[in-house]
């Protein structure tokens, strides 16, 4: 069985490279898989930033489709 975590929504698209605004993101986040709503793998949490309260993480796509705006992603 996958366990999956909501991570947060996404904020910013730069590349291969989008920051997801979450509530509970901890460092533990770090190098783990990220999914969309399909399960699909997205790409890989490369770092944790901000505030405790409202973290941010930064996502290494794995490929050029950058079309997650305002999408929720997840954690495998």
């Amino acid at each position: 069985m996958i366990m999956v975590s909501r991570l947060g929504e996404v904020v910013n698209v730069s590349g291969k490279t989008i920051v997801v605004k979450g509530k509970k993101i901890s460092p533990s986040a770090m190098g783990r898989v990220v999914i969309d709503k399909n399960m699909k793998d997205v790409g890989r949490v490369v770092d944790v930033f901000g505030p405790v309260d409202n973290p941010f993480a930064k996502v290494i796509l794995f490929s050029d489709k950058n079309d997650f705006c305002e999408n929720v992603l997840y954690l495998r």
